[in-house]
């Protein structure tokens, strides 16, 4: 975990400035949504200070009196934008199976009938330029393949929605896209956090209260677009909240290139009508700080020490109605131009004496040819060192072993050229005592029971395992527990087939059968496997020892 070292609260009138609030994410009748983009953005300016019409790209073959729709809607955008008032942006939204992305200020287009894969539109992204965003990443329209990163595409996607309004239930900012957000900051991509309504009926600005705040010099195309590309927003379903985080001169959105790990100053800002129920501050390795302040300003200053070479910290805030603001990110990193990211230490769960697997990404974020020496370190004692070649944003994906891991905490280094780019700490269990297998898949009786003995054996050191599909994958078990069936339930789920009957007979370790209330069923259970009838109290006692 990384190291908060101070913190300080302060309570006191906070001054704010260039928070301007925006939808960037709405559609017209020039695609599957309502009205033309003049009466958008004629509608949004009662509600808002920016709104981008960004309609589904694979509506724009059709032309209108030879003109086509991108072109048409950036002059009506440019006819409603007047600085200090309303800002009006243009764009397109390409859609496909693996996710939907946003481009802005484009008057050229690519939809998923020229380009359906990920691939292809980075290129075309890269080819051209332009400033792009993830739209509500969640697994109904497609997460970017996970966000696998793209080094080059990360110049330019640089936003990503935390939150979308186009939802009945009218949780905004839900579980999976926050969720989703730190996937995709883990992988290596630097995203600016926004909210967006995803209007596709006449109400763009007020079908909700959902909002990016985008903090900007002034209220003009220029200074938005700046704003934008430099990440300096938040995503909020609150339409008026003032949130900031900044660290120094350095405003959320910022990558921070420092030349050593000593205290960095992270000031967050707050004001609302609305008490602030709870605050955290997140970072690369968990959370940081946690509070509930329950103040309607406030200004919290923390110092807070990376351990390693790229890091980043966000904000995400609870109100006392339950609207939710999260931040950008601000990213402190080692100047280099080779970095490791998606670091994963595999299993999950590692007991003392086990092996582990290491995996993670290495990549050149240049255009240039590189040559690197990477070092792994394992609590400081060198696990692997390599030389490497990269090719302009080549991107490599390796996985280390280990040796055996002693129980308690570890910790994994990885150096670029003799310098800490990335570190992950990991925890090793007690030896296991045992694994154990519980039958669920056959109307078994007394699962519940065994569901709270589980928990117990699980405190005690044994790992317990419940089968997926058929009860035949036994390898590695050495605890076998089949409750009978129960009265009831289906009787051809009862059966066991005779795959499941081989791999039991196969098995050599321990079986214990508890007999279920359906008493024709557990004749044949007793008659068909070889074990040992206990009571679930019995086997309390029997592996509680």
């Amino acid at each position: 975990m990384k190291k908060l070292t101070v913190f300080l609260l302060v309570l006191s009138c906070v001054v704010f400035g260039g928070v301007y609030y925006g939808n960037l994410h709405s559609h017209t009748s020039f695609s599957d949504g309502s009205g033309t983009p003049d009466q958008a953005y004629e509608y949004a300016r009662k509600y808002l200070d920016v709104l981008a019409v960004t309609d589904h790209a694979y509506y724009f073959a059709q032309k209108i009196d030879g003109k086509t729709k991108p072109y048409l809607t950036k002059l009506a955008a440019e006819r409603y934008t007047e600085d200090g008032k309303f800002v009006a942006l243009q764009g397109f939204e390409w859609t496909s199976g693996i996710g939907h992305i946003n481009v802005y200020e484009s008057l050229e287009w690519i939809d998923r009938n020229h380009e359906s894969s990920l691939e292809g539109f980075y290129r075309w992204l890269v080819e051209h330029k332009k400033l792009a965003q993830f739209n509500h990443p969640i697994s109904t329209f497609g997460t970017f393949d996970s966000f696998r990163y793209f080094p080059e595409a990360d110049k330019y996607v640089n936003l990503i929605e935390v939150g979308n309004g186009n939802w009945s239930s009218g949780d905004v900012i839900n579980p999976e896209m926050y969720g989703n957000y730190i996937l995709a900051l883990n992988r290596g991509w630097h995203l600016g956090a926004t909210v967006g309504q995803d209007n596709h009926k006449p109400n763009w600005g007020s079908a909700n209260e959902a909002r990016t705040g985008i903090v900007a010099d002034e209220l003009t195309y220029d200074s938005i677009m700046d704003a934008l590309w430099k990440r300096h927003t938040f995503g909020s379903e609150d339409r008026n909240v003032r949130a900031l985080l900044k660290s120094g001169q350095h405003l959320m959105g910022d990558v921070v290139f420092v030349d050593d790990f000593s205290p960095k100053t992270l000031t967050i800002e707050y004001q609302d009508t609305e008490k602030l129920l709870y605050l955290a501050v997140i970072s690369q390795s968990g959370t940081v700080l946690e509070l509930r302040p329950s103040t309607e300003r406030l200004n919290l200053t923390l110092s807070v020490t990376p351990s390693d070479g790229y890091e980043w910290y966000f904000v995400y805030m609870k109100q006392m109605d339950g609207d939710e603001i999260v931040t950008s990110p601000i990213w402190f990193q080692i100047p280099s131009s080779v970095y490791v990211n998606s670091v994963r230490v595999s299993p999950e769960e590692i007991h003392d004496g086990e092996t582990a697997k290491i995996y993670f990404e290495i990549y050149n974020v240049t255009d240039e040819e590189k040559r690197v020496t990477l070092s792994i370190l394992l609590d400081g004692e060198a696990l692997r060192e390599v030389s490497q070649n990269f090719s302009p944003y080549q991107v490599k994906r390796f996985v280390v072993p280990t040796e055996a891991l002693k129980k308690g905490y570890h910790w994994v280094s990885f150096l670029v050229d003799g310098k800490i780019v990335q570190s992950v700490s990991f925890f090793v269990r007690e030896k296991l005592k045992g694994v154990i297998m519980i039958d669920t898949l056959h109307e078994n009786d007394h699962l519940e029971k065994l569901k709270v003995l589980a928990e117990e054996l699980e405190k005690k050191g044994y790992l317990v395992k419940y089968p997926k599909v058929m009860l035949k994958d036994l390898s590695g078990v050495d605890i076998l527990i089949i409750s009978t069936p129960k009265v009831g339930g289906l009787s051809f789920a009862k059966k066991l087939s005779q795959k499941e009957l081989e791999a039991i007979k196969n098995f050599r370790g321990k079986i214990y059968i508890v007999p279920g209330g359906d008493e024709e069923y557990r004749k044949i259970y007793l008659e068909q496997i070889k074990g040992e009838v206990v009571t679930i109290e019995e086997l309390k006692k029997l592996l509680g020892e």
